[in-house]
């Protein structure tokens, strides 16, 4: 049997199929963003992709934004500084590099002096598969050894901005921690009693402390609880 299609549509077909495999799909992805401080809070950002641009809107240094929508592809999306411009006129641009295999990033917006944004944007994976109610993440920005105590358990917080977890477990209750120098665990540099909540989690920041009065570790602290989510969730924005 001969082929029915029509050479001029056979090397059509081909010429998508060639333009698809080089070129990688988008994909939409979404994401949250987080202002470090109050000032980088105050400034006018958008995200922008290959669709174009959005706003960012309400920021707070405590609290994550709605959900917004990124696409993914060749070129990467950017944070444009909007009022913060060039010699052209044009908004300064960082790019934001989204790891492969994450679900819900979340977009840290960090004060960068070197770049001529003066940001620069840090990503984590946001997903609850990998950060689950109830439990705490710390990341550990202070360039020491620390260790936090949760009751009994014991976790290790090395200086990275590698995200670790730590996870009390059982039912919601008052809970005694701890935090220390790794090479001087005698002496508590920070104790209180935090609640532990199946519904609710907390990002906490580490950084060194600069009032001595309250020690040599500051912790920047975002709680989140699920109750709350779902409606944000529900009203995404799209770029």
């Amino acid at each position: 049997m001969k082929n029915s299609i029509n050479p001029p549509f056979r090397l059509l077909a081909i010429s998508i199929l060639a333009s698809c495999i080089g070129s990688p799909l988008l994909h939409a992805i979404p994401v949250r963003v987080l202002a470090w401080d109050s000032e980088i809070a105050g400034m006018k950002l958008a995200l922008a992709d290959s669709k174009g641009s959005k706003i960012i809107d309400a920021m707070h240094p405590a609290k994550r934004t709605g959900v917004y929508q990124i696409s993914a592809g060749e070129t990467p999306a950017v944070i444009e500084t909007l009022d913060k411009k060039d010699a052209e006129g044009k908004p300064f641009k960082a790019a934001i590099t989204i790891p492969d295999g994450l679900k819900q990033p979340l977009i840290v917006i960090l004060p960068d002096s070197k770049a001529a944004s003066g940001i620069r944007p840090f990503v984590i994976e946001d997903d609850s598969s990998s950060f689950a109610w109830g439990s705490n993440r710390f990341i550990n920005a202070t360039g020491k050894e620390l260790v936090f105590v949760c009751e009994k358990k014991i976790v290790d917080l090395p200086p990275s901005w590698t995200p670790v977890i730590a996870d009390a477990g059982g039912i919601n209750r008052n809970l005694e921690v701890k935090l220390f120098f790794r090479d001087q665990p005698q002496r508590a540099i920070y104790s209180a009693v935090w609640e532990h909540n199946s519904d609710q989690r907390m990002l906490v920041f580490l950084v060194p402390g600069d009032d001595p009065r309250l020690g040599p570790v500051a912790m920047k602290m975002i709680p989140e609880d699920r109750r709350s989510k779902a409606p944000d969730e529900a009203a995404s924005h799209n770029p």
